[in-house]
């Protein structure tokens, strides 16, 4: 079977982890010295790093990393002074509403209620942030501020396995917040100086509660914060500045150039984003919110070629679905019910479907993506049948999984973790307690036991698939809608 070595040695190290850390009298299991133990993102030794990352991302980890050192203590601090049982939940929950599942969730009822620029703008500074903050958290392969002594207070165990610099949910919140606020700034003159205000207000409320938020809850320091608000600042003042032109370029030279644009444009994309040095999900993410542009490119590509739902008169709202506001309640509740039950449809069938299909066609063709730590599909002896289980179980976790949502946040008894909260901060924390005790610090092995290995098992027609998959929520929320909307006449 063709891969890296990474994935063919199978790490077999059992780790007991603590229920709480002892101050002085701390024991650590001897065990032998293995290169490789766990999915621990950013926190392995400096060895790991320095042979596995070019000189140049090297030198520049190097020159970050102390910084993210330094915050800890600060934040610790702050964490110390601040926490009460209402700001954990508050911020808990909050950060909620920045994450990819959240927008996932929320971004396409725009399309079907009279929104289609500000679905679109919305999409575009969200794919683009998650694109960008996922690329440099893989370029710098930098952890999360330490734990402990920090807390870490999520509902979310998925976000503690990425790397921490730069915050994507800074860049999601910094630019969903500018390109509302804009929105709202636009309608200054059609509404209430009372309603006017109170959206100002609540949107700032937002705003500082997801950035603040994330320092509170220890999973940011404040240079992860900066960068990513910057990020979100810059794709922001791309959209809203070049939007029009980057629209007119991609969607409106004919289907043919657009086809071959957007396609050739984001995959692109996916070709030069860079390559990590520990198992984290940024890239699954990145590729899922690449595909979601592409199909609502590919989606607007058709409306605007075909005159469906676009019209120049709309002042800026060219991609308009038909939609009245004095349809009444019972049609809007009908539309927001059809809707959703599109795009869950969708990505109910289409991850088994096409991963049924991909297979045989790589093999068949020859196809081979080559990047790191992904099997090549052509030249496995895997079974169909294999390949096609380990696909769909490595998008169990990727954005819009609303099962995994729900219960993020009902479990409230993971809410809270002081230490290792998964083997991704394992090593993190031995390392810490060495640090602060010269004697014997270590780890007191008692309750949890951690075996993983370097990377998870990948094939290279997850990418493909996976861009497919996405692309099909915009364009079902999209296209899909459209055309059962009318048929129910709603």
């Amino acid at each position: 079977m063709h891969q890296s070595s990474n994935l063919e040695t199978e790490v077999k190290f059992r780790i007991e982890k603590p229920s709480k850390l002892k101050e002085s009298n701390i024991k650590i299991k001897e065990e032998p010295e293995i290169e490789d133990h766990s999915n621990d993102a950013g926190n392995k030794q400096d060895d790991h790093y320095k042979k596995r990352l070019s000189p140049i991302r090297y030198k520049l980890r190097s020159l970050l990393l102390p910084i993210i050192r330094y915050e800890t203590e600060i934040l610790y601090n702050l964490q110390s002074i601040l926490r009460n049982p209402i700001f954990d939940f508050y911020f808990a929950w909050t950060a909620n509403l920045a994450s990819h599942t959240f927008y996932v969730l929320m971004l396409p009822p725009a399309n079907w209620f009279g929104g289609s620029k500000l679905a679109r703008d919305l999409v575009y500074v969200l794919g683009l942030g998650i694109y960008f903050t996922g690329f440099l958290k893989d370029y710098f392969c930098l952890p999360r501020p330490r734990s402990p002594p920090l807390h870490r207070i999520t509902m979310s165990s998925y976000t503690t396995q990425e790397y921490g610099f730069p915050s994507s949910h800074s860049a999601n919140a910094t630019a969903v917040t500018l390109v509302v606020l804009t929105s709202i700034i636009n309608l200054k003159e059609s509404i209430e100086p009372f309603t006017y205000y109170s959206l100002i207000i609540g949107l700032s409320i937002y705003y500082i509660s997801l950035i603040f938020g994330r320092l509170y809850c220890g999973m940011h320091g404040f240079l992860d914060i900066f960068v990513g608000s910057s990020v979100g600042i810059l794709v922001f003042l791309f959209r809203y500045y070049l939007g029009k032109s980057w629209d007119d370029l991609l969607l409106g030279h004919g289907m043919t150039f657009g086809i071959f644009a957007i396609i050739g444009i984001f995959l692109y994309l996916i070709h030069i984003y860079s390559e990590p040095v520990d198992d984290c999900p940024c890239f699954d993410d990145s590729v899922a919110f690449v595909g979601v542009l592409i199909g609502l490119d590919m989606s607007h590509l058709i409306a605007r070629s075909t005159k469906h739902f676009y019209n120049l008169n709309t002042f800026g709202d060219y991609y308009l679905i038909p939609f009245s506001i004095e349809s009444g309640f019972l049609k809007i509740g009908l539309r927001f019910i059809t809707g959703v039950t599109l795009v869950v449809i969708w990505k109910t069938i289409s991850k088994p479907i096409i991963f049924t299909i991909l297979p045989p066609i790589y093999k068949f063709i020859g196809v081979y993506l080559p990047r790191k730590n992904y099997i090549s599909t052509a030249h496995t002896s895997q079974t169909y049948r294999n390949i096609r289980s380990t696909s769909i179980s490595n998008d169990v976790s990727q954005i819009g999984n609303i099962n995994n949502f729900i219960k993020g946040v009902s479990d409230r008894q993971k809410l809270d973790n002081v230490g290792p909260s998964s083997d991704i901060d394992y090593y993190e924390m031995i390392d810490y307690n060495r640090s602060n005790d010269s004697t014997n610090s270590s780890l007191d092995p008692e309750k949890y036991n951690f075996k993983s290995g370097v990377f998870k098992y990948r094939y290279d027609v997850e990418i493909i698939g996976r861009l497919i998959v996405y692309a099909g929520v915009s364009m079902t929320a999209i296209w899909g809608f459209y055309y059962v909307s009318n048929y129910l006449n709603i």
